[in-house]
């Protein structure tokens, strides 16, 4: 296992608020969706916070069919892309194993690749 350096700058499509924090207020609740929402602003440098807007998904669709991926998960290879940095994701089958097979630019992780230690 690689151990995650101490560090590591998150790069984001902003689009990851909707899918943390809705996703925490559909299942547990506002109040917790909330609380994510003060960690991510945290955790997430502002300028490496990349807007969805309309170009950003214009240049991200071609994505999908490329690489075989679903529409949001092109949002994050296309950051990890113009980046230059490194691609990490929960989704195995329908995001990292499909970019993987595509022999992409940058280096590809599944979170399980990786040995955390949060103390």
């Amino acid at each position: 296992m690689r151990s995650v350096p101490s560090n590591f700058l998150l790069a984001e499509p902003s689009i990851v608020y909707q899918e943390v924090c809705g996703t925490l207020a559909r299942r547990v609740g506002v109040d917790v969706a909330g609380k994510a929402k003060v960690i991510l602003d945290k955790i997430i440098e502002p300028s490496l916070l990349i807007n969805c807007d309309r170009d950003f998904c214009l240049a991200s669709y071609a994505l999908c069919c490329e690489y075989k991926v679903y529409s949001i998960d092109a949002f994050y290879l296309k950051v990890a892309l113009d980046l230059k940095g490194i691609l990490v994701s929960l989704d195995r089958e329908d995001f990292i194993d499909r970019v993987k097979d595509k022999n992409p630019p940058i280096k590809v992780y599944h979170v399980a690749d990786f040995s955390v230690s949060l103390l």
